[in-house]
């Protein structure tokens, strides 16, 4: 998986909401220098994630009756 954060991919602010409890945890666990890193990293995963469960959802079965050898 690429890094996109550490590359020199330009970067753009985003702003989003997140549960008190879990920015509180990021906040406690976290350097502020790296957050953003964190965020993003995370982000990547679980859109990779995503994309794979759409991949197998999209083509789920479609080997089906194909002939045996």
């Amino acid at each position: 998986m690429i890094d996109h954060y550490t590359t020199r991919e330009p970067k753009r602010q985003a702003n989003f909401l997140l549960p008190e409890c879990l920015l509180g945890e990021l906040r406690r666990l976290v350097p502020a220098k790296q957050r953003s890193k964190v965020v993003a990293s995370a982000l990547e995963r679980e859109l990779a994630r995503i994309r794979v469960s759409e991949a197998l959802g999209k083509y789920f079965g479609a080997w089906k009756g194909a002939p045996a050898r």
